[in-house]
């Protein structure tokens, strides 16, 4: 046997891009969580650069490039401060506040106005919504009494009722509400605020009804953006045409991103099969259309070179069309170098085309870095170009042995000479087992990252991913050739429509269906932020550094000890002699969070006024961000939606041990339409097999420390007169001589049986009904003497300073979740700890 031939180490590839990247990323971060004048980045990188320029005319070139990276560092962290740090002297958003005022200005619209359908019925909607408009605009004037005066800046225009007419270059007067782009108030929550700030926009504009717009000047048809706006007009006209109605509005989602027409229901069906990419313009439709396009041109009825610049053309036209986002913007990117590299003959590494895609990215927009859907588009593609280059090596060495071996050659042979159909089944097979493979293989890398972001893992998507993307793949490419040249041949378009319509709709069928497996979507609270890093950074190593790659078993090896740490780690909590009480910030509603000694969590009341799924996904986040991933109860105060229309989502996010109401909550029948939700809120608990106690006026509940004692103060098991608000639940919390109380919306008669009774000396008060004047604040306040007062609801109107006077005139400390947002308090032996999450 021949000795093994000694395998020589290939020095690493050169990926001068990929240094770029990282020195400029470095400098984003660095300005972003450090105090940095913009200053001293400009003079450090004008130092830096004098200096390397410097040491390379004396010779000494292998300083040159390390100080050149420091330079750009710092250019990079000036040019994230400029986008971050600063805005326009007369920006629109200087003039909003926190609540909305009315205002005049006028704008010029941006793009075309986009349509979102009214939500599906609900019955723990206490508010219904209709359909809303949304349009982008450049604010030009705002009018100060009589007077207009200079704005600027962009933001969001939304309009309630309706949909206007507006296009691209439309110049518009608006007659709106101007409010802040509402921040995140709770820990967990998603701070629409800083994703809004990313993109430059500090503020809102919204219109009651369509009739606060007026177009001062329609636009005409010279500027480029109109002509983009038209051809994206026709291209909607015909799909809607030639798709049909039943799937029209999925074609539009898929095709040109219009993902605001579709159902909740529907996009939450993409979301928890792990194929939600789709309903998102991304590389996977710029990459099918430049494939479409380039096989049409290399059929030669044009030379290569027109080929290749009509190709690019096309891609960027359908960019632009798209909305120009930066899942776009990458593979437009990677497109064009691809191009430009078939053109001059030149092979370039996917690492530094990767590279220069995202350096236009975070150029154009610094703050992309911090984007989790510019995360995982780079990181998909990054593993599907290392899932290639895998697949390509294995083929190679596999063609080598077979090239050796005679009975190998024997076999290739034969399969070379079988018949068509059984070439096209392997053919069929061996492409959809690469498909799953590498479905299995981005699944794996990304399920961190998605995890941590949205809370979910998405197994399913590994099998249905391989049988729905042929599907999209055809359904975009009839798209397409409809857009292109179906309205040319009426016949061939609808022939193009009915494929559309038919892959979108049996992909939808397939989506809908794979929903109901209950182990198709897994809730989860995400892995912390240092894991992440650490998984991620030793990937990076072993992918692009030769000398850090060992063999496959230590790989493994080392992942499962990596993940081990992280559920370990997970694991640990320090509240084994502390009670943690949280009041979230959810609107007009209630949530109280009692995380009690011995890892028991217990929720009183989970809802708001607005919408059920914001609030459960507002509520789940929070219980994440604390590593909770079961819920050993929910006390539900009394009948009112926002009190408990949040609880449907958080038991299907979470195990939930039991329910406690009162026995007045389920009393009434569903014969009347306020009692429509109590219904369904039992209704949804019974099919998740959560259990419903009856709890009443001396009842404890069940709780694993002996130092915690919960107790009903009230209602009586018979209740009392009134409304339900009057047989709200009385919850008090007592742990090592601390009390809190948590009453519900506790109003007369209800609230007059209860002063009767023994005064009580409380630590901690949730304000009865949101602080309303109609809670008796005057006497409950005297009767039981908090020290702290927390008003769960939004900003209250003047009647509020009747009841903040009545609280503080007992020595009690008034905060308010509007204001404060999660209002958290630590109860310990000695001491109870106050802490906001917003200051």
């Amino acid at each position: 046997m021949p000795a093994a031939e000694p395998v020589a180490e290939q020095p690493a590839p050169s990926q001068p891009l990929l240094l770029a990247l990282l020195a400029w990323g470095i400098g984003i971060l660095a300005d972003r969580y450090g105090d940095v004048p913009l200053l001293f980045w400009w003079c450090l990188a004008a130092l830096l650069i004098l200096i390397s320029i410097a040491l390379r005319r004396i010779g000494k070139d292998h300083q040159f490039a390390p100080l050149l990276l420091s330079a750009l560092v710092c250019v990079g962290g000036g040019w994230h401060q400029l986008h971050w740090g600063f805005a326009a002297r007369h920006e629109l958003g200087r003039f909003a506040r926190e609540a909305s005022q009315p205002v005049c200005v006028e704008a010029v619209a941006v793009d075309r106005m986009m349509w979102s359908p009214a939500p599906t019925s609900d019955p723990l909607r206490a508010m219904p919504v209709g359909p809303m408009g949304e349009v982008l605009v450049s604010i030009t004037r705002i009018r100060n009494g009589r007077q207009w005066q200079e704005a600027a800046g962009k933001c969001r225009l939304r309009v309630a009722g309706g949909l206007v007419d507006i296009t691209a270059g439309d110049r518009l007067q608006v007659y709106a509400l101007l409010g802040r782009v509402p921040s995140a108030l709770n820990p967990g929550q998603y701070d629409w605020a800083r994703a809004e700030r990313r993109a430059g926009r500090y503020c809102d504009l919204y219109c009651r009804t369509p009739e606060c717009i007026s177009i001062l000047e329609p636009a005409t048809a010279s500027p480029l953006g109109r002509w983009l706006d038209l051809l994206r007009q026709r291209c909607e006209w015909r799909l809607k045409k030639y798709v049909g109605p039943e799937n029209s509005d999925l074609a539009l989602a898929v095709l040109l991103g219009e993902r605001e027409r579709l159902q909740e229901i529907t996009s939450d069906a993409f979301l928890k099969t792990g194929t939600v990419h789709l309903l998102v313009v991304s590389g996977l439709h710029v990459g099918i259309l430049a494939f479409v396009i380039w096989v049409v041109v290399s059929s030669g009825f044009i030379s290569r070179r027109w080929g290749i610049l009509l190709t690019a053309l096309l891609v960027v036209i359908y960019a632009a069309i798209a909305g120009g986002r930066p899942p776009v913007i990458r593979a437009t990117v990677l497109i064009l170098l691809g191009l430009i590299s078939l053109l001059f003959a030149r092979r370039a590494t996917i690492v530094n085309l990767l590279a220069v895609a995202a350096l236009v990215v975070l150029i154009y927009s610094p703050g992309e870095l911090f984007r989790s859907g510019t995360q995982l588009s780079f990181l998909c593609v990054a593993v599907l170009a290392g899932f290639g280059r895998l697949v390509e090596n294995q083929k190679a060495r596999r063609q080598k042995i077979q090239g050796q071996q005679a009975q190998h050659q024997l076999k290739r042979l034969i399969q070379e000479n079988a018949a068509w159909y059984r070439k096209m089944l392997r053919w069929i097979g061996y492409k959809a087992g690469q498909l799953t493979l590498a479905s299995f293989c981005v699944w794996v890398l990304a399920a961190p990252l998605v995890a941590y972001h949205f809370h979910i893992a998405t197994p399913l998507g590994i099998a249905i991913t391989p049988i729905i993307w042929p599907l999209v793949a055809g359904a975009l490419i009839a798209g397409f050739f409809i857009c292109a040249v179906g309205w040319l041949v009426p016949p061939l378009g609808n022939l193009l429509g009915g494929i559309c319509s038919w892959c979108l709709g049996t992909t939808e069928w397939i989506v809908q269906r794979a929903v109901e497996f209950d182990w198709g979507c897994l809730y989860c609270a995400g892995p912390p932020l240092w894991w992440l890093w650490g998984f991620y950074a030793g990937l990076a190593l072993f992918a692009l550094v030769p000398r850090f790659r060992i063999p496959w078993p230590w790989q493994i090896s080392l992942a499962a000890l990596w993940i081990a740490c992280g559920f370990v780690a997970g694991g640990l909590k320090n509240n084994d002699s502390r009670l943690t009480c949280t009041f979230l910030a959810i609107g007009h509603g209630t949530c109280v969070v009692l995380e009690l000694p011995g890892n028991q969590t217990i929720l009183y009341d989970a809802g708001s006024l607005g919408s059920p799924q914001s609030a459960s996904r507002t509520i789940a986040g929070y219980l994440w961000s604390r590593g909770i991933t079961h819920i050993d109860a929910i006390v539900l105060s009394h009948a009112d939606i926002d009190h408990y229309n949040a609880v449907p989502g958080l038991i299907d996010r979470f195990r939930v041990g039991r329910v406690y109401v009162s026995p007045q909550m389920f009393a009434n029948q569903a014969d009347s339409r306020q009692l429509t939700a109590p219904e369904f809120l039992r209704d949804s608990l019974e099919q998740a097999a959560v259990p419903i106690y009856e709890v009443w006026l001396g009842d404890k509940l069940s709780v694993a420390h002996t130092d915690v004692d919960i107790d009903l103060l009230h209602p009586p098991q018979m209740g009392v007169g009134g409304s339900d608000n009057a047989n709200s639940i009385l919850l008090r919390v007592q742990f090592d001589g601390r009390t809190i109380l948590l009453p519900g919306d506790l109003e007369s008669p209800g609230l007059e049986e209860v002063i009767a009774s023994s005064p009580q000396d409380v630590d901690i008060l949730l304000a009865p009904h949101h602080g309303s004047i109609f809670s008796d604040p005057l006497n409950f306040s005297a009767w039981c003497t908090p020290s702290w007062t927390v008003v769960s609801g939004r900003h209250n109107d003047q009647d509020f300073e009747l009841t903040e006077d009545s609280y503080q005139d007992v020595g009690s400390q008034i905060l308010h979740t509007a204001n404060c947002g999660a209002i958290q308090f630590v109860l310990t032996e000695k001491t109870v700890k106050q802490c906001r999450f917003r200051h």
